[in-house]
């Protein structure tokens, strides 16, 4: 290799750190008191250090509900597979809750608790909108109205009672046994002003929130609950959904399909 091209010799420490077939130890003249190859090993640390450190901080919760042991060596796991591809190491630590989905079957509180710590990771620094009030509804044509919701929100899916876990370690409490859920139940994640929320969901409201996401108009949400529930009981049902998420901020502005 030549000495000064200077993107084969990045190339060559970059295989090196990730354990890769590497020319970079000849590159690297002796001298002093540390040799070259003692030289690599403290990189090979440091790089590795930082990445775990990373993972840590973007996961305190799950850092703290499966301990210091656990939870190193499921992320040293994952950084083997999974070096970083993107230049912001904000990045990095995306498909973690999928991987520990993989690597803890039995387990679905232990996924489902690093999904909320990413997701609201993700909310605090997404996109921003200005959610609407009850009162810019005044004027609403209600047959022909959707809604835009804030880029934030997220929708997922629940199994275990992670809420409640993340909940008790987020007051520095003990944590409540983890346990599958009685019901299908969803996870809904957003940023409300400043401040990331969450809060799980049943899957009637699951649904009307896919069908209103999907380009449904809020007619056609409340058509759909009335044959299922009855007119009455459906515009109750609607009614008490619009006012929480007015209250929760999640409304960002109206859709006016063409008739």
């Amino acid at each position: 290799m030549n000495r000064y091209d200077l993107a084969g010799l990045q190339a060559a420490f970059h295989d090196h750190l990730l354990d890769r077939p590497s020319t970079i130890a000849g590159e690297i003249a002796d001298g002093g008191r540390i040799d070259a190859a003692r030289r690599l090993h403290i990189y090979h640390h440091a790089y590795r250090a930082r990445l775990l450190d990373n993972l840590r901080d973007a996961y305190e919760k799950t850092w703290t509900y499966l301990g210091d042991d656990a939870f190193d060596a499921a992320a040293h796991a994952f950084v083997d597979a999974n070096p970083p591809a993107h230049r912001n190491l904000r990045w990095h630590g995306a498909g973690f809750p999928e991987w520990l989905a993989m690597r803890f079957p039995d387990d679905r509180d232990i996924a489902e608790l690093a999904l909320i710590d990413w997701q609201l990771r993700r909310a605090f620094d997404g996109p921003d909108a200005d959610p609407l009030t009850a009162g810019a509804l005044a004027t609403t044509d209600w047959d022909t109205a959707g809604f835009r919701f804030v880029p934030t929100l997220c929708l997922a899916p629940l199994h275990t009672n992670s809420t409640a876990i993340w909940h008790a370690l987020d007051q520095e409490q003990s944590p409540p046994a983890a346990q599958a859920l009685p019901a299908a139940a969803w996870l809904m994640i957003w940023r409300k002003a400043w401040q990331p929320h969450f809060r799980a969901i049943d899957a009637g409201e699951h649904a009307a929130l896919a069908q209103l996401l999907a380009g449904a108009t809020f007619a056609q949400l409340c058509a759909a609950l009335g044959t299922r529930l009855g007119d009455a009981a459906a515009a109750a049902q609607a009614g008490t959904w619009l006012g929480r998420w007015l209250q929760d901020g999640l409304i960002a502005g109206l859709t006016h399909p063409p008739r």
